[in-house]
């Protein structure tokens, strides 16, 4: 059931599995990239005027996965 068609507390009780997902996902593979693009930028391996930009980048893989993907093509295709 999407969130949409959710009434309040059934969102509510969804909530517990949605925290547990998310450390799941924080300890998996996207948490990996996480700490190693955090450690590339206090380590000084990224420039300081492209940090922004390379967060905005990897939390949108991260979080939206091969959409993020498709949406940056499209970026490209308007600009």
């Amino acid at each position: 059931m999407e969130y949409k068609d959710m009434k309040f507390m059934d969102a509510v009780k969804y909530l517990p599995t949605r925290i547990v997902n998310a450390i799941s996902k924080l300890l998996g593979i996207k948490g990996i990239v996480l700490y190693i693009t955090y450690s590339m930028i206090t380590n000084d391996h990224i420039p300081e005027s492209g940090i922004v930009y390379v967060w905005i980048f990897i939390v949108l893989i991260v979080v939206f996965g091969r959409e993020a993907l498709t949406f940056i093509k499209d970026l490209k295709k308007v600009g």
